[in-house]
């Protein structure tokens, strides 16, 4: 048996998603009592075999204030 952290650092492990709290807020009013806003740091880069690789240019952003590159 595994504890709770072993299980969440083997979800990352496989998925390469990692949340800023491990369990959503159940209501509205808890939600807004959240200190911490809940995000998720998602690693595209991460080796995934089961994915086939992508056969195109990557979609920059058309703002001419932002060089970063869409996900879609």
């Amino acid at each position: 048996m595994t504890t709770y952290e072993e299980y969440i650092q083997q979800n990352e492990d496989r998925d390469g998603i990692r949340f800023t709290w491990n369990v959503w807020p159940s209501s509205r009013i808890d939600a807004t009592r959240l200190v911490v806003p809940l995000g998720c740091l998602y690693q595209p880069i991460k080796e995934r075999p089961d994915l086939p690789p992508i056969q195109y240019d990557p979609v920059l952003c058309t703002r001419t204030t932002c060089h970063c590159y869409r996900n879609e």
